[in-house]
């Protein structure tokens, strides 16, 4: 979501927006592609109009690497996924050995943000979710698959939740969907398709309607996002699956997997009166079979180009008459609706809604769904950036927006699933990028039940040294969030800035902060006080078209202010005046973090791993010294720590996988050595050195935080009660001696060291 402009961020907003303009895809394909980056993946792109990933090596499509590196295979991540899950132990809740993680949430981002402006269009947020599974016996119970941070389970239609998978071998999730025969069998599918990098290990399954899960390892799903799940409505172990790289079919409950098609698929529909007939929507179009899935056959689809490839396609079958089935599809700068009238009848065109070829369609690969009302075959319900309810009669269809309103209720927008309580066909559920909603009366109101789930996706975190509890972050698509505090229910959160909230900053002398969302913007605020969060814009004169990393890094030690992309610009009077300063990279270089030693020096590392120090000339930095030190590997530098007044002990990490992640210089960076030890083969994101002990370090991963008592030579799990979520940032609280830490989709935790 973007942030609107307003007068004292009017250059920010403007700014954002021609951002936005540049990037093909949507923002959501460059923060995938940011976190491709700094694992040294093979980034997901556009081609022909479609997303590519893993998933469609078998299509002989091209995909382009990280800029500088040759192509990495399908089996390199695939390896590394699988080696995670095997040498990386699931973590224990409880070590009396350890000290415990404490929550710090939020539970409750009590005003997010939605793009209506009706009476309540500030209704409660939490973070991403793909999907919500209502039980046919039991409509209070509901399982919420969430995006990052696993499945949460609510008994009392969303009053209160709980994680049920915080210790399951990832908490990336797809899809949900139970078996319609057996109220009791759940699946659940590991690795979210829609952010395509966070792949999967396998199933999840339950045999107690949700309440407790298995893991079911697999081969066939290991490395790979699951975007749908269906299941037989005869036969509760007969179970399709579609993913970022096939369609699959299993007769047992997820143990053994036959690979149908070997493309892209999306979307599976099964005709509930006629289990035969399946249809499925993949990236070369619609497929149909009418014996169960022994054969399938491609369905021809007016206007639609032959042998062209779809940026997106869901396909369902009307629940109260399955003659009737709907395609929506985007395929090139179009989308597309159709409609079948008949069983085993040709498709028709249908009216499509004023679908926003910015946001709605170049999109449309991220957040894209279906839904056909329980009860009516001509009531349509059709999720893109925003949610639209259409209605068809003799006339023709009529098309409204249900997510976004001028008067009455507004959700979040970025729709990534709809589904129907089976006991009331009026009741609708709507998962995005805020969380979940529910509305009564299909669609016409909407109440929020994200009060209670502690799913929100940090990118970065900053506290002031001076304060115990002063904290903010930013977040995926739920802003930059502050001033955390805990209410009798939830802990909760302030939305402090909109946006996509990125890498923050705090100035402990002068109560200063800043926050940035993607790009090079900056804004500045007092910390504390009457006029707290009350922002103004302090960017740096940057162009329109400057090149930087999605989250461009940034750092601030009392008035000097830093931020870099293909350049490195620093301030000296908090933001007010900037100097730009060439570091030296190759053309299109970017930074990926940036450290103030001094007033004098600055240290930066590059997405290729090159590392440079700063040092500030009398007359600024502009004309100061550039010295290139040695780099200890050429992947992405994801954290600078120097330690000591002499400042020639300088420690890094690394978040690429296939090499060393920690490394160690004890001569201001002429050389350095491997402290990776027997740390796993997982990106280290942030560490920490123990300023009272400086053998003791911290390292932030996609597995949890680990913990060296001697200078990397042997490290240890120091997760104790952590969900097994991905780390994207730490900090220290020196005073209370306190390490904190944000997570993807688990928001924030700290521990007492």
């Amino acid at each position: 979501m973007d942030i609107p402009t307003h007068k004292k961020g009017e250059r920010v907003g403007q700014k954002l927006l021609l951002a936005k303009q540049r990037f093909l895809g949507g923002k959501a394909l460059k923060r995938i592609e940011y976190f491709e980056t700094q694992r040294a993946l093979s980034k997901t792109t556009l081609v022909r109009g479609f997303v590519t990933s893993q998933s469609v090596q078998s299509l002989r499509i091209s995909r382009k690497p990280p800029m500088g590196r040759g192509p990495r295979p399908v089996a390199e991540y695939l390896k590394a996924d699988r080696a995670k899950a095997r040498l990386v132990p699931t973590k224990f809740a409880a070590n009396v050995q350890l000290p415990v993680w404490r929550s710090l949430g939020p539970n409750l981002i009590p005003k997010g943000q939605t793009y209506g402006s009706g009476g309540n269009n500030k209704p409660p947020m939490s973070g991403r979710c793909s999907g919500i599974f209502v039980s046919p016996a039991n409509s209070n119970h509901l399982v919420l698959c969430s995006a990052g941070g696993g499945l949460w389970e609510t008994l009392d239609q969303g009053k209160t939740w709980r994680p049920l998978t915080d210790q399951q071998p990832t908490l990336s999730m797809g899809a949900i969907c139970g078996a319609p025969s057996s109220p009791n069998m759940v699946y659940a599918g590991t690795g979210e398709g829609d952010t395509y990098s966070q792949l999967g290990v396998g199933l999840l399954r339950s045999s107690d309607a949700g309440q407790t899960w298995e893991h079911v390892p697999s081969n066939d799903l290991s490395g790979i996002g699951i975007f749908d799940i269906a299941v037989d409505p005869a036969n509760p172990l007969h179970v399709w699956v579609g993913t970022t790289r096939k369609l699959l079919e299993s007769t047992n409950g997820g143990a053994t997997w036959r690979t149908v098609q070997s493309v892209t698929t999306w979307d599976i529909s099964i005709n509930p009166n006629d289990p035969q007939e399946i249809f499925a929507g993949t990236v070369l179009g619609l497929i149909r079979s009418t014996n169960g899935g022994t054969n399938w056959t491609q369905v021809g689809l007016p206007g639609a180009t032959p042998g062209s490839h779809f940026t997106r396609m869901e396909v369902c079958h009307a629940p109260s008459k399955p003659a009737v089935v709907y395609v929506a599809a985007v395929q090139g700068d179009s989308g597309m609706l159709w409609r079948r009238a008949s069983s085993g009848g040709a498709f028709s065109s249908e009216k499509t809604p004023s679908l926003d070829p910015k946001s709605d369609i170049d999109q449309a690969w991220y957040d894209w769904c279906l839904a056909v009302s329980p009860t009516d075959a001509d009531v349509l319900y059709w999720g893109a950036v925003q949610l639209y309810k259409g209605t068809r009669r003799v006339a023709g269809w009529t098309w409204r927006n249900i997510s976004s309103r001028s008067s009455g209720d507004s959700i979040h927008p970025d729709q990534h699933h709809l589904a129907f309580d089976p006991s009331d066909p009026n009741v609708l559920y709507a998962c995005n990028d805020g969380g979940i909603f529910r509305s009564p009366d299909g669609g016409t109101s909407w109440t929020s039940l994200n009060p209670g789930l502690g799913i929100t996706e940090f990118e970065f975190i900053i506290h002031l040294e001076s304060e115990d509890t002063w904290l903010i972050g930013g977040t995926q698509d739920n802003g930059t969030l502050g001033n955390p505090h805990n209410t009798p229910r939830e802990r909760t959160w302030d939305q402090i800035a909109l946006g996509d909230g990125g890498d923050c900053g705090a100035d402990d002398t002068n109560k200063l902060c800043y926050h940035s969302y993607y790009g090079i913007e900056i804004e500045r605020a007092p910390a504390t006080g009457a006029k707290a969060f009350k922002w103004v814009d302090v960017s740096p004169p940057a162009p329109d078209d400057y090149d930087a990393l999605f989250y461009p890094p940034m750092d601030v030690v009392e008035k000097i202010v830093a931020k870099a992309g293909v350049t490195l610009w620093v301030s000296d009077d908090s933001g007010d005046n900037w100097e730009e300063v060439d570091f030296g990279g190759e053309a299109g270089e970017k930074a990926s973090v940036v450290s103030i030693v001094s007033r004098k020096r600055i240290f930066l590392g590059t997405e290729k791993g090159r590392l440079v120090g700063i040092d500030r000339a009398s007359s600024g930095w502009a004309k100061g010294n550039v010295t290139q030190l040695t780099s200890p590997r050429s992947e992405f530098v994801s954290d600078i720590v120097v330690l000591g007044t002499s400042k020639q002990t300088i420690w890094t990490s690394c978040s690429a996988f296939g090499g060393g992640h920690v490394f160690r210089s004890t001569n201001a960076g002429k050389s350095w050595s491997d402290r990776t030890g027997n740390l796993p083969d997982i990106p280290v994101n942030a560490i920490v050195i123990d300023p009272k002990n400086h053998r003791r370090i911290f390292a932030a991963t996609d597995h949890g935080v680990y913990q060296s008592k001697n200078s990397g030579t042997k490290w240890s799990d120091f997760s104790n009660g952590l969900p097994n979520a991905v780390v994207g940032d730490m900090i220290l609280h020196e005073r209370r001696r306190v390490l904190r830490i944000g997570t993807h989709n688990r928001g924030a935790w700290e521990v007492d060291i």
